[in-house]
């Protein structure tokens, strides 16, 4: 619903391996692309690694803004390309070379929590989970555990789990950035929570946070999906450039 005179487009170039080392990216053939202003890749990010909790003291940060010497996930952003066109930007994106070493990938919950079970992310040592309190998971007490154990008449020991769920709003996760001329990047953004946006992406620009402007709209649905702060980082910095 926004639109600017003369506004570019930005797409991804994602990676098409589960788990890799990176040996090689060559964006010659995008940048030669007619239509494309500008290539990113994880150099220009100032502050490439975060975690989306990071605000409330969850570490450590172990997601990259953009891949640097490997990819952790099929699908994960590794160049994104800017251009006059989406055409041209999707054209672009598809021209980026990445060469790869295929990593073991892990595709199993219970599996990646296995003792010698491949390490995917090496900002979490030698395991695949972070770390809560001295453990592999945040526990929530009420009350006296054993001592309800020891009163119990019966005591059933099952394996319970729930199925995988994700949200899927109908508008998908976008924003659109705005240089103003007194130096600070309006951003309208989809966002459900303007303020959590606003502070981690300025994080990970590096820049105070009343530089930014976030300027939230009608979401249409989120539950939780768009607290995300996946694209306004990058798109940031694109517009600044």
């Amino acid at each position: 619903d926004v639109s600017y005179p003369g506004m570019l487009h930005l797409k991804m170039h994602r990676s098409e391996r589960h788990h890799a080392l990176i040996t090689d990216v060559d964006t010659a053939e995008a940048e030669a692309t007619p239509g494309v202003k500008r290539v990113l890749t994880y150099r220009d990010v100032p502050n490439n690694w975060y975690t989306i909790l990071r605000l409330i003291g969850v570490e450590p940060d172990d997601e990259p803004v953009l891949a640097e010497d490997r990819v952790l996930y099929m699908g994960e952003p590794i160049v994104a390309v800017v251009a006059e066109t989406e055409a041209a930007a999707r054209l672009g994106a598809s021209r980026v070379k990445v060469t790869y070493e295929d990593l073991p990938a892990v595709l199993d919950v219970d599996k990646a929590l296995q003792p010698g079970a491949p390490v995917v992310n090496p900002k979490h040592g030698e395991k695949n989970y972070f770390t809560y309190e001295g453990y592999h998971c945040r526990r929530i007490r009420f009350g006296n555990i054993e001592q309800g154990f020891a009163r119990a008449d019966r005591i059933y020991e099952y394996t319970y789990q729930s199925s995988p769920i994700e949200h899927a709003p109908l508008e998908p996760t976008g924003c659109i950035v705005k240089p103003e001329g007194d130096g600070r990047l309006l951003i309208h953004s989809d966002t459900q929570a303007c303020y959590f946006t606003l502070d981690n992406t300025a994080l990970t620009l590096g820049v105070p946070f009343n530089r930014l402007r976030v300027v939230g709209g009608t979401v249409g649905g989120g539950f939780g999906g768009k607290v995300d702060v996946m694209v306004e980082p990058i798109a940031c910095i694109a517009a600044q450039l």
